[in-house]
């Protein structure tokens, strides 16, 4: 299924002062599918 990859996400790593918000997330996104991210302010979407 590799062929279908839209979105290709390795190690992301998000910082505030301090804080580790995200720390070594990795996911792929395929052709049709729907997805998204809810947090405390409910989300991302993509």
């Amino acid at each position: 299924m590799t062929n279908n990859v839209v979105i290709k996400v390795a190690n992301l790593k998000k910082k505030f002062a301090r804080l580790k918000a995200v720390d070594g997330l990795s996911f792929d996104v395929y052709k049709g599918e729907i997805f998204g991210f809810l947090g405390p302010i409910f989300g991302i979407r993509f």
